[in-house]
């Protein structure tokens, strides 16, 4: 069946939404591709519901990201950094967000100029050992990541964080991150890179989406969110159906959750194969956790 001939999926007095990891998750841990997940996401969309992309990745990355799952809606950007909003999506503008080149953009993290001035600061006084990305060159970036040297170019077009690829010891770290948490910053461990960020995450911004929706509907909001790794965790413990999708590459994180799926396949292919059972008309998922 091809994703224009995917049945909609059955309307309800409920407003779903879903939030969703991109690399593992919607796209194919090694090839990248979603194919596997199109016609859930042509379905998804002629039901009206929305499929919110939720990333460590940066605007200019989500954005064409976006244009290739032909996807509409609001994004969240590094980490929960920020969260962009298609102008006249909603009625009206949402209270506190800004303009900026046809969205209307939420922070509740902190910009990167900020968080650069912090590193400056602290390098001056205890060394900085590690490689951060506005130090870096693109070639740099390149052997670090593996990406393309147009990818590392998006990739370095930060608005709200910075990677450091530590070279330091742990010790270093520990101390490291207690200084930036004492300023007023997180940090996040990903696969490679310790990122520096404000004080938010992946779940704290989409729940401030999901308050967002629920000012636009008589509707009630009920958020399922889908990802595969342990910096995912913050969304997947705010959601009413949180989705485990498995990994090629690594064991599943440990979650406890009142709904929780567990998926049998792997990225694309196991996230649309939880859809299906979340929206299946006989699901019980909302019920029942799946080792």
């Amino acid at each position: 069946m091809t994703a224009k001939q995917q049945a909609p999926y059955p309307s309800t007095d409920i407003q779903w939404l879903i939030a969703s990891d991109l690399d593992g998750t919607l796209l194919d841990h090694f090839s990248y591709s979603h194919q596997a997940a199109d016609a859930t996401l042509a379905g998804l969309e002629a039901s009206g519901i929305p499929v919110i992309l939720n990333s460590s990745k940066t605007r200019d990355e989500m954005l064409e990201l976006r244009r290739a799952l032909n996807n509409q809606h609001p994004f969240i950007v590094e980490n929960g950094s920020a969260i962009f909003i298609p102008r006249g999506y909603f009625p009206h503008k949402p209270e506190r967000a800004r303009e900026e080149a046809g969205y209307w953009v939420l922070e509740p993290g902190a910009r990167r100029d900020c968080i650069l001035d912090f590193l400056k600061q602290d390098s001056e006084a205890h060394g900085a050992p590690y490689l951060n990305f506005a130090a870096a060159s693109n070639a740099d970036i390149v052997a670090a990541t593996g990406l393309s040297h147009r990818e590392a170019e998006k990739a370095n077009q930060r608005g709200y964080s910075e990677p450091l690829l530590w070279q330091g010891d742990a010790q270093q770290k520990l101390a490291f991150t207690a200084r930036a948490n004492a300023s007023g910053f997180a940090t996040l461990q990903g696969g490679r890179f310790l990122h520096v960020l404000g004080q938010t995450d992946k779940g704290l911004a989409t729940k401030l989406l999901k308050k967002t929706y629920q000012q636009y509907t008589d509707r009630e909001c009920k958020l399922i969110a889908s990802g595969d790794g342990p910096n995912d965790l913050d969304m997947l413990k705010v959601a009413d159906i949180a989705v485990i999708v498995r990994s090629p590459a690594h064991q599943p994180p440990t979650l406890s959750h009142p709904s929780l799926i567990v998926t049998r396949e792997t990225g694309p292919r196991g996230w649309a194969e939880a859809i299906a059972e979340i929206f299946a008309p006989d699901s019980a998922s909302q019920e029942r956790a799946r080792p």
